[in-house]
């Protein structure tokens, strides 16, 4: 009985996890990158000079404020996002059907800076959620969490009897199928806490989409200690009145949400609202203070409380990871990589068991041709994304659809060209070809940014050698895995 419920779970965890690891690969390889989407945008910004911890004067204050005032007149919708350690400077930005975008000022002199349009970081960020399909995307990444979670606890019960004896005796050498299935073990179990924690709070904080009938994303709204003012519901109707100098407002607003620093400022025609940051602590919050204008006047304070609102706060903020120092958003991306690595290597086990049987059959061509697609062909992708950044004008219109475009051509391409090889029944061409490619975008990292932007370069070297070193590894781990694949004989 105990054997046939490990074949019943050897069946689920094999056929689950490859169904929902191909789009899992994606959500955990984009969802690294996003622990440093804020470092991704500036280093694709190279313009954008202003270093960590410049000091907010009421110069950029108040040439923000006038932007603001006059976009509001035009019947625009804006807010501003207030400096931080991650990202210095201060922004008016606004919602244009697809990406937040704006000006960007300088906090010490509030002079506009002239950075390129681009997604930036926020691509993989929105990638990572929405697949890049909006409300419908969301569900299916909900979905595939789940199948992940059922995934995981199958694993578990397959591999619970042996699973110490496997990691002691690690076999990274011995025949590729036990080799593949022991690294495969030996990452999944050293990430197992992080891979748990981040899928169940990446389900959790969107439950609502899959599970209509529990609207736990409502246990996040702020209950409102005191009214703020109602004539915001009539703000169609309100001519915008002009705004009062804002760092008196801050200090205000700092004082009244516990001392926590403000992250952003929303804006009607009749008041603002300053929000407590999501840097401030592990609860990431909505609480905000509310001025009434022109005169300024503290009219109200929003906050949550309850145990129930404040654990599905603490759930946000450790899968979001906003407040987490930089040692800790290293050790979020490297777990991340882990769990992708885990999941990478469960594909390639689940064809590897099969080729000798199935081998022939159009299914498993088809499998094969899109795990390739997605192992190498989602990083050849991800590493045009950051090429073309750099390639393209920095005046161009419209280049930041153009960046899009690349990413999306690219993968489409390596699709087109697993498929074919796999048609041909060379997919070890198809391996080696993408895996090189790998090797040359990620290796060339370095040279493109030294040659276009020296610049930047040198004014922000930690951001760019960090982005130029992954490129790097990346590129390492793709030459060893080629050479494996050589001296395997394939």
């Amino acid at each position: 009985m105990r054997e046939t419920l490990r074949t019943r779970m050897g069946w689920l965890h094999g056929w689950a996890g490859f169904v929902a690891g191909l789009l899992a690969v994606c959500i955990f390889m984009t969802g690294s990158l996003s622990v440093f989407d804020t470092e991704i945008t500036r280093w694709m910004q190279p313009e954008n000079q202003v270093p960590a911890n410049a000091p907010l004067t009421d110069t950029a204050l108040n040439a923000a404020s006038s932007l603001i005032h006059d976009q509001q007149v035009r019947g625009a919708s804006v807010f501003l996002t207030l400096p931080s350690v991650r990202s210095p400077t201060l922004d008016v930005l606004h919602y244009d059907g697809r990406q937040f975008v704006g000006t960007l000022f300088d906090p010490r002199t509030g002079t506009s800076i002239p950075a390129r349009a681009t997604m930036g970081g926020t691509f993989f960020f929105s990638f990572h959620y929405t697949l890049l399909e909006g409300i419908t995307g969301t569900r299916i990444v909900n979905i595939i969490g789940v199948v992940l979670l059922v995934t995981i606890i199958s694993g578990i019960v397959i591999h619970i009897r042996a699973l110490v004896p496997d990691i002691v005796r690690v076999r990274l050498s011995a025949a590729r199928l036990r080799g593949w299935l022991d690294a495969h073990l030996l990452v999944g179990v050293l990430v197992l806490p992080f891979t748990i924690m981040i899928i169940y709070t990446g389900v959790l904080v969107n439950a609502g989409l899959i599970l209509p009938a529990t609207p736990l994303t409502s246990l996040f709204t702020p209950e409102k200690v005191r009214t703020p003012p109602t004539s915001g519901m009539k703000a169609a109707t309100v001519m915008p009145q002009p705004l009062p100098p804002l760092a008196p407002l801050l200090a205000t607003a700092r004082r009244d949400l516990q001392g926590r620093d403000a992250g952003f400022i929303l804006f009607s025609p009749d008041h603002l609202s300053i929000y407590a940051s999501d840097a401030s602590g592990p609860f990431l919050t909505r609480d905000h203070a509310d001025f009434s204008l022109p005169d300024g006047r503290l009219v109200g304070i929003t906050t949550t409380s309850g145990s129930v609102a404040h654990t599905m706060q603490v759930m946000h903020g450790l899968h979001y990871a906003r407040f987490a120092p930089l040692d800790l958003r290293w050790l979020y991306f490297v777990s991340g990589l882990c769990g992708t690595a885990t999941i990478a290597s469960g594909l390639v086990l689940f064809l590897m068991k099969r080729r000798s049987r199935s081998g022939h059959r159009i299914g498993f061509r088809v499998g094969e041709s899109l795990t390739v697609s997605t192992l190498t062909g989602l990083p050849i992708s991800i590493l045009a994304f950051l090429w073309c950044n750099h390639l393209l004008p920095a005046s161009m219109a419209g280049r930041d659809r153009l960046e899009i475009g690349c990413f999306l051509g690219a993968w489409i391409l390596c699709t087109g060209h697993a498929g074919l090889q796999s048609s041909g029944l060379r997919m070890n061409g198809a391996w080696k070809t993408q895996l090189c490619l790998i090797a040359l975008l990620g290796g060339g990292l370095p040279l493109l940014d030294i040659l276009t932007c020296p610049r930047a370069v040198y004014g922000l070297p930690a951001i760019h050698a960090a982005i130029d070193g992954i490129g790097m590894l990346a590129a390492a781990v793709a030459l060893y895995v080629r050479h494996r694949l050589e001296s395997d004989g394939k």
